[in-house]
């Protein structure tokens, strides 16, 4: 009983947007409370307040949140319950039955401390098994010391990225600092002067990109040594005996570890633009007549594509981005294509598994919806997971929809014929909350990376912004007699392929967040006339566009001039 009433009051002191305790909570005009930080979040994304519960606005004093009133009596009531949570830490190693014993015994079956009363009474007459403490733990260590190790080579592969976009800058820089020399010796002592402020604006515009690619650079290999450094703390209780008094002092390094673990990756996105804004920078020479030397400019842009058909056989059913930069296009018939952002096919795996869709979860591992309607998740290495996702049976409607998978691995599946969103913990089982899409059809869809909001393709009918708590649209957007795919883009903005299949006709536009136009990428693009009119448009993380149609796929990159 005491249980069941604890858990009710730690729900309803959770914020509905961060699900966590509220923080600073804020009143709204319609009585519902949020956190502070969620509700300026909230106002910085949509530039109104809207309750992200019931829609109703509430005006905010000068743009200011904290002038909203605050929730006295919900604050004091987080404050207690955090406070009787840290007054119980030092009785949870402490059997609630033997107040004297220790619980120094884990049971697997259970999955919890006991102990070795416990144990022996109750637990190894069932047929239980029974581990140390310390034993168990070291397992726990292990498993973390592997999730360490996979987001170091994460990190790497990030300073690596950004080591190599510093150094095609640096090149540019140089570059242009040559080709001025080379023009002055052709000159005259008066051009001294021209040259110096040539220079001086070379390094100006240059210099920053560069000290800001370093910054990036240099915060990345303090993230990467914070990580190994936990890291190592947390395999040194490996040689360590985990008594009772050492337990408390592993698990705060344990948690540290996993709060490290648990930060958004790395933006490669801003290195990337950082260095292509460097590389836009060019120099024109104009001679020694009228002893102009010359001048900077910005290099005209261009858009190139690639072709290349699916292996004989294949047809696409879903497509998503890699962790690897590696364009993944699931098959119907079974397996998932990789290629890279130059068109080639690097591998081809999962082949037994037919898909109808596909995301990836952040640590690399793969999520399939295939063609019996199941969710199945596979490891970055291809060793499916032994998980069970309670989805709605398609005699009920849960049939035809996409899925995606946000920031903080959680599972999005929709189906389009009951029009609902059921949200997932990896850890499978039941789904944390159901979504209602009142007025729209969930297709194809993906969860924006700085805001609580989900771009959906309604069918044949336009695309709308959905809050990805209550299912409220937010923003929509629609054509007619085109078809639309959107994906995630550059500064957290979309681009969206029009499709007139007909006319076997495509366009790319890119919108912000709040789907307002930007620029148009690509117009009336003839492509190859599938027989099936099914699409999918995605972005490789070094700037590509993908766009696949069921048997053919196309890479549009932009080349500077």
């Amino acid at each position: 009983m005491a249980t069941s009433l604890k858990q009710a009051v730690d729900k309803n002191l959770e914020c509905p947007v961060c699900l966590s305790f509220f923080k600073d909570p804020k009143i709204l005009t319609c009585s519902h409370t949020f956190c502070k930080d969620c509700l300026e979040t909230l106002l910085e994304s949509h530039r109104k307040l809207l309750c992200p519960t019931c829609r109703e606005e509430t005006s905010v004093p000068g743009g200011d949140v904290g002038r909203l009133q605050s929730n006295i009596t919900v604050r004091s009531l987080v404050e207690d319950v955090e406070t009787q949570g840290q007054s119980n830490y030092n009785q949870e190693d402490k059997c609630k039955k033997h107040p004297n014993q220790d619980e120094d015994c884990f049971c697997l079956n259970c999955k919890k401390y006991v102990c070795c009363k416990c144990a022996i009474s109750e637990h190894v007459k069932n047929a239980h098994t029974i581990l140390e403490a310390c034993e168990h733990e070291k397992n726990n260590i292990e498993k973390l010391a592997s999730k360490a190790n996979a987001k170091i080579r994460n990190v790497e592969k990030y300073v690596t990225f950004v080591a190599d976009k510093r150094k095609r800058v640096h090149n540019v820089h140089e570059q242009l600092n040559d080709e001025i020399d080379d023009t002055y010796k052709e000159s005259v002592q008066k051009l001294k002067k021209i040259r110096t402020v040539l220079k001086n604006e070379v390094g100006q515009k240059l210099g920053q990109l560069e000290t800001s690619l370093g910054d990036m650079e240099e915060s990345g290999r303090k993230q990467l040594d914070q990580i190994k450094t936990a890291r190592d703390l947390v395999k040194n209780g490996l040689h360590i005996p985990l008594q009772t008094e050492a337990l408390t002092s592993h698990k705060a390094k344990c948690q540290t570890l996993e709060e490290l673990l648990s930060q958004i990756g790395p933006d490669v996105e801003l290195p990337r633009r950082t260095a292509e804004e460097g590389e836009r920078i060019g120099f024109r020479s104009l001679g020694s007549d009228g002893l102009q030397l010359g001048q900077l400019r910005q290099k005209e842009s261009k858009l190139m594509y690639r072709e290349a058909p699916l292996p004989a056989g294949n047809t696409m059913d879903g497509m998503a981005i890699s962790p690897n930069n590696e364009m993944a296009v699931g098959c119907k018939t079974g397996g998932i294509v990789l290629y890279s952002s130059e068109g080639i096919i690097q591998n081809t795996v999962l082949k037994s598994v037919q898909v109808n869709a596909l995301h990836f979860m952040p640590d690399g591992g793969y999520v399939i919806r295939d063609s019996n309607n199941k969710i199945v998740l596979h490891t970055e290495l291809r060793e499916k997971l032994d998980v069970t996702f309670e989805t709605i049976d398609v005699a009920k409607g849960g049939w035809l929809g996409g899925l995606t998978v946000d920031k903080d691995g959680l599972i999005f599946i929709a189906y389009n014929t009951c029009k609902k969103i059921q949200v997932f913990k990896p850890e499978g089982g039941k789904a944390i909350r159901e979504i209602k899409c009142n007025g729209f059809k969930p297709w194809q869809m993906f969860a924006m990376k700085s805001s609580q909001a989900i771009v959906v393709q309604n069918g044949s009918n336009g695309v709308q912004v959905i809050n990805d708590v209550s299912g409220a649209i937010i923003h929509s957007l629609s054509k007619d007699g085109e078809c639309p795919y959107p994906a995630a883009y550059q500064d957290n903005s979309v681009i969206i392929a029009w499709v007139k299949h007909k006319q076997s006709l495509l366009s790319i536009v890119q919108y912000t967040k709040e789907l307002k136009f930007i620029k148009i990428i690509l117009t009336d693009f003839e492509i190859i006339k599938p027989n099936r009119a099914w699409y999918y448009l995605q972005v490789f993380k070094t700037g590509e566009i993908a766009f696949c149609t069921h048997d053919r796929l196309y890479i549009f990159h932009e080349t500077w001039e």
